[in-house]
């Protein structure tokens, strides 16, 4: 699929290295992946891959002020049968207030077991008709977009060849490109640029580092208008080529009418995250999903 086609699905709220690779074969230092990337690092295994979700989204003023704020987790597994996606163990819990405590979190009985594939159904207002909620409905929207952003930089990542250390690069297929987002609107990707910051160890293994970010989107919901801006950064095994973490932060900044004449300003910011728990066909399976969860 191009990148370009994944875009239409991914973005709302938004790995495989590829190349002929050792699998950082004769690379047995820090300094040597630094020399060696991104070449030293293979291509992803192919195989279902299970995350942690950790997830919050604050609601605020424009002074900063935070109104509200919600705490999701959950876990995520890609790579399924057919390339489809699902979602188990998922649990959310708000508070009113700048100093309000969260609660427990309360199971949302609505996202366990929820599958799709990757493809234009996930913009589609049909597959969240089991949301009879509507604010529970648009948040799993979000998690379902987030949850194609490691869709979308992995396929990124067919470019980093060219690659060079602390060296933004722009990634062309992304200038100024229109995605819309189904029955809740439209953003338009700006500038998307992604650099290579050094390497880490994540899991236990050796990874590299890669940072991302978007900044000045236009939003287009009907009525509702404003920006968003994002970024962040992921780590790639550098012995198996899979995402072993992504964060994502975002800040939306949204102008709603409230009257004739008058309007109000919104002020989203969301902090996620992705670590990965298990790979492989039998860390895909719903008990053993349910035993990293009850082990986290």
């Amino acid at each position: 699929m191009r990148i370009a086609g994944i875009i239409v699905i991914v973005v709302g709220a938004v790995v495989a290295f590829v190349g002929t690779s050792t699998g950082g074969e004769g690379v047995e230092s820090i300094e040597g992946y630094l020399r060696a990337f991104p070449s030293a690092v293979p291509n992803g295994s192919g195989e279902p891959q299970t995350y942690r979700l950790d997830y919050h989204l604050f609601n605020r003023d424009v002074t900063g002020a935070t109104q509200s704020r919600t705490h999701i987790t959950g876990v995520y597994t890609r790579r399924l049968e057919d390339g489809r996606m699902r979602w188990n163990d998922v649990e959310i819990a708000g508070a009113v207030g700048p100093d309000a405590a969260l609660p427990p979190g309360v199971p949302l009985a609505a996202m366990e077991g929820f599958e799709y594939g990757l493809n234009e159904e996930i913009v589609r207002e049909s597959l969240y008709e089991r949301f009879t909620d509507e604010d529970i409905k648009h948040l799993a929207k979000s998690m379902v977009w987030d949850g194609a952003m490691v869709e979308m930089l992995d396929l990124l990542l067919v470019t980093f060849g060219a690659l060079r250390p602390n060296e933004f690069a722009r990634v062309a297929e992304l200038e100024d490109f229109d995605v819309q987002m189904g029955d809740w609107g439209s953003l338009k990707m700006r500038d998307l640029r992604v650099k290579w910051s050094g390497v880490s160890v994540m899991n236990g293994e050796p990874c590299a580092i890669v940072l991302y970010q978007s900044f000045s989107n236009p939003v287009d919901a009907g009525p509702v208008k404003g920006r968003s801006c994002y970024w962040g950064q992921f780590w790639v095994s550098c012995e198996d080529g899979e995402i072993e973490c992504l964060t994502l932060n975002e800040d939306v900044i949204l102008e709603m009418p409230t009257g004739a004449d008058s309007s109000t300003l919104l002020n989203m910011q969301r902090e996620v995250g992705f670590e990965k728990t298990s790979s492989g066909r039998s860390g895909a399976s719903g008990a053993e999903v349910g035993a990293h969860t009850t082990d986290s």
